[in-house]
This record gives structure tokens, sequence and C-alpha cells, in this order.
């Protein structure tokens, strides 16, 4: 009995660090994307610590972490700066976030819609190429959820964020899922203003239904058009 009330304090503590390193990486990264901190002047690994009663190895953990994201730089004699905005990871899911929550701007919207035209169009011809039995069956489970958004029976935002990563897991090129991450950020950011701020809709069922008929028909050429066709729509939106 004392050995597992140990093993259950010691996850208690794990996850209670954890989160404190978490909250650290997330108030430090805010504050770097909103022009809180200069580019030569970053706290101090003490002054971090008092301002989170937190220990030096968890500051030096949060720190690891946004030097990973290409937001910090550690140099001798200058301490801890933060780096250009132009040198960040904008693929990392947080710093996108971050970017798109500071103050709305409809021009950043702009260009990760036209990014996506780079991708999506082609990962829905390779789905179409590749798909499994079980990933054509999940995109329909998925698409089945957006017509239960659309009758009010299901979450809209959700429904159409798992349809589009359903497309991209059924491409089954892991160089396209692998950015589902840095898409499903982006896309409850930019699924919100075109369907809340511009349409006053829930997405379009049957827009999604039509991309979702040439890849069940394995048609790659007629999928990859669909899928620019429900993106270039949603970017003419946002430029009229």
């Amino acid at each position: 009995m004392t050995s597992v009330q140990g093993l259950d304090g010691q996850g208690r503590r794990k996850r209670r660090l954890g989160s404190l390193t978490h909250q650290i990486v997330q108030d430090l990264g805010k504050a770097i994307v909103t022009g809180q901190f200069s580019e030569d002047k970053f706290p101090i690994e003490s002054e971090i610590c008092k301002r989170y009663d937190a220990s030096r190895s968890i500051v030096r953990e949060a720190i690891k972490m946004l030097n990973s994201k290409g937001m910090l730089v550690a140099r001798p004699r200058r301490g801890t700066t933060v780096r250009p905005e132009k040198e960040w990871n904008l693929l990392d899911p947080d710093i996108l976030y971050w970017m798109l929550n500071r103050r709305f701007s409809l021009q950043l919207l702009k260009d990760f819609t036209r990014a996506r035209l780079a991708i999506e169009p082609a990962a829905a011809a390779e789905a179409a190429r590749t798909a499994t039995e079980e990933q054509r069956q999940l995109m329909r489970d998925k698409l089945a959820g957006m017509e239960l958004a659309a009758a009010g029976k299901n979450d809209p935002l959700l429904a159409d964020i798992d349809f589009h990563i359903a497309v991209l897991e059924a491409s089954n090129n892991p160089f396209f899922y692998s950015m589902s991450p840095m898409i499903e950020t982006a896309l409850r950011i930019s699924i919100q203003y075109t369907n809340r701020k511009l349409r006053q809709r829930v997405a379009s069922y049957e827009e999604h239904d039509k991309l979702l008929v040439p890849i069940l028909a394995r048609d790659p050429d007629a999928a990859a058009a669909e899928s620019r066709a429900v993106l270039t729509r949603n970017l003419g939106l946002m430029e009229s």
C-alpha cells in the first residue's frame, strides 16, 4: 500500500511539474509573440523562477522548449534573447496559435489559406489514390459528423476539422500528415472566421460531400480540383 501511494504521489508531482512547465512556455511564448520582450531583452532565469515560484530545472526546460521553437537564443555575455520573428518555426502549432490570436490579422489568415492551397489539394489527390478501406470509411464517418453538425446535433467546428484531418491521414504521405497539428490549429481560427464572421453559418456539408465523392471514386484530379475549389471560395470570401 505504501509503495502504491508513493507512486501516486510521484505521478501527481510529475503532472504538477509538467503543468508548470507548460504554463511557463505558454505565458512566455504569448509574451514574445505580443512584443512584450524586445530582441535584446528577456528576463533572466532567476527572475522567471521567482515569478512562477519554480525551480531552475523547470525554467530551463521551458526555455529549452522555446529555443526549439526558434523563438529564443542564448549567447555568451548576452544571455537569452528573442529571435526575430522571421526565424520562428511557423509550422509549430503553438506559435501559429499565438500569432493568430495576438491581434486578429486577416492577412495572416489569407497567407495560411494560400499555404493550405499548396498542401490540401495534393493530399486529397493522394487520398483518392491510396486510401485504405478503413480510411475511406473514416472519411465517410467524419462527413456524417458534418451532416449532424448541419442539423445542430454535433459541434460544427470539430466536425469540419475532423474531416480535413481524415483526408490528410488518408493521403498516406507522412509529410502531409505531419502537418496535421499545424493545420488543425490554424483551422480553428480560419473556420471560425469564414463560417461565423463571413457566412454566418456552419461549414457546408454539401461542398465537403462534393470533395469526398471523387476521393471515394479514386479520381485524383477531380479530388484535387474539389479541394482547391473549397479553399479558393474561402479565400475569395476573405478577399471580398
